[in-house]
Protein backbone atom coordinates (compact mmCIF):
# COMPACT_ATOMS: atom_id res chain seq x y z
CA UNK A 1 0.00 0.00 0.00
CA UNK A 2 1.24 3.78 -1.24
CA UNK A 3 -0.07 6.83 0.54
CA UNK A 4 -1.78 8.46 -1.98
CA UNK A 5 0.33 12.30 -1.45
CA UNK A 6 3.56 10.31 -1.84
CA UNK A 7 1.74 8.28 -4.98
CA UNK A 8 0.37 12.01 -6.36
CA UNK A 9 4.23 13.15 -5.71
CA UNK A 10 5.70 10.46 -9.24
CA UNK A 11 2.55 10.98 -10.86
CA UNK A 12 1.97 15.13 -11.00
CA UNK A 13 5.55 15.72 -10.40
CA UNK A 14 4.57 18.00 -8.16
CA UNK A 15 5.33 17.75 -4.84
CA UNK A 16 2.55 17.26 -2.54
CA UNK A 17 5.15 15.48 0.69
CA UNK A 18 8.43 15.63 1.87
CA UNK A 19 11.04 15.61 -1.16
CA UNK A 20 12.24 12.42 1.12
CA UNK A 21 9.32 10.18 -0.05
CA UNK A 22 9.96 11.09 -3.85
CA UNK A 23 13.60 9.30 -3.15
CA UNK A 24 12.42 6.32 -1.33
CA UNK A 25 9.56 5.86 -3.45
CA UNK A 26 11.58 6.14 -6.17
CA UNK A 27 14.05 3.79 -4.73
CA UNK A 28 11.03 1.06 -3.74
CA UNK A 29 9.67 0.96 -7.48
CA UNK A 30 13.37 0.82 -9.38
CA UNK A 31 14.64 -1.69 -6.70
CA UNK A 32 17.83 0.88 -6.74
CA UNK A 33 19.41 2.61 -3.69
CA UNK A 34 21.39 5.93 -4.42
CA UNK A 35 19.29 8.37 -6.09
CA UNK A 36 20.54 11.40 -6.79
CA UNK A 37 18.36 14.82 -7.16
CA UNK A 38 20.13 15.55 -10.56
CA UNK A 39 18.62 11.49 -11.71
CA UNK A 40 14.86 12.51 -10.56
CA UNK A 41 13.20 14.26 -13.23
CA UNK A 42 14.66 11.40 -15.66
CA UNK A 43 13.57 8.67 -13.26
CA UNK A 44 9.90 9.96 -13.05
CA UNK A 45 9.93 9.55 -17.19
CA UNK A 46 11.82 6.15 -16.86
CA UNK A 47 9.03 4.66 -14.59
CA UNK A 48 5.82 6.18 -15.93
CA UNK A 49 4.98 3.97 -18.40
CA UNK A 50 4.82 1.41 -15.09
CA UNK A 51 2.84 3.63 -13.03
CA UNK A 52 0.65 4.40 -15.87
CA UNK A 53 -0.03 0.61 -16.51
CA UNK A 54 -0.92 0.31 -12.57
CA UNK A 55 -2.31 3.63 -11.80
CA UNK A 56 -4.94 4.01 -14.28
CA UNK A 57 -7.48 6.35 -12.61
CA UNK A 58 -6.63 10.08 -14.40
CA UNK A 59 -7.04 11.78 -11.00
CA UNK A 60 -3.58 10.85 -10.09
CA UNK A 61 -2.60 12.34 -13.24
CA UNK A 62 -3.40 15.40 -13.23
CA UNK A 63 -1.04 17.77 -13.02
CA UNK A 64 -2.99 19.53 -9.87
CA UNK A 65 -1.81 20.20 -6.19
CA UNK A 66 -4.98 18.35 -4.47
CA UNK A 67 -3.78 17.62 -0.90
CA UNK A 68 -7.54 16.68 -0.26
CA UNK A 69 -6.91 13.51 -2.41
CA UNK A 70 -6.30 10.95 0.53
CA UNK A 71 -5.62 7.52 1.69
CA UNK A 72 -4.01 3.99 0.32
CA UNK A 73 -3.18 3.39 -3.10
CA UNK A 74 -2.50 -0.37 -3.84
CA UNK A 75 0.62 -0.33 -5.72
CA UNK A 76 1.73 -3.45 -7.23
CA UNK A 77 6.26 -4.50 -6.44
CA UNK A 78 7.16 -4.36 -10.67
CA UNK A 79 8.82 -7.56 -11.66
CA UNK A 80 12.23 -7.63 -11.96
CA UNK A 81 11.99 -7.43 -15.78
CA UNK A 82 9.61 -4.26 -15.11
CA UNK A 83 12.72 -3.09 -13.17
CA UNK A 84 15.20 -4.07 -15.51
CA UNK A 85 13.02 -1.48 -18.04
CA UNK A 86 12.65 0.69 -16.03
CA UNK A 87 16.61 1.21 -15.47
CA UNK A 88 17.33 1.09 -19.61
CA UNK A 89 14.68 3.57 -20.27
CA UNK A 90 16.71 5.89 -17.32
CA UNK A 91 20.18 5.00 -19.13
CA UNK A 92 19.26 5.68 -22.62
CA UNK A 93 17.80 9.62 -21.41
CA UNK A 94 20.61 12.29 -21.66
CA UNK A 95 22.62 12.96 -18.31
CA UNK A 96 21.66 16.31 -17.36
CA UNK A 97 25.14 16.70 -15.91
CA UNK A 98 27.13 16.48 -18.72
CA UNK A 99 24.29 17.90 -21.43
CA UNK A 100 24.81 21.36 -19.64
CA UNK A 101 28.36 21.57 -20.66
CA UNK A 102 28.12 19.89 -24.96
Amino acid sequence: MMDIQRLRNLTTGILHTDIGHVYEDIEAVTGKNGLMTHMIPNMLKAIEPWLKENVTDERYWNKVFDTEHQGEYSLPQPSESERDLMIQRFQAMPDPLLSQFT
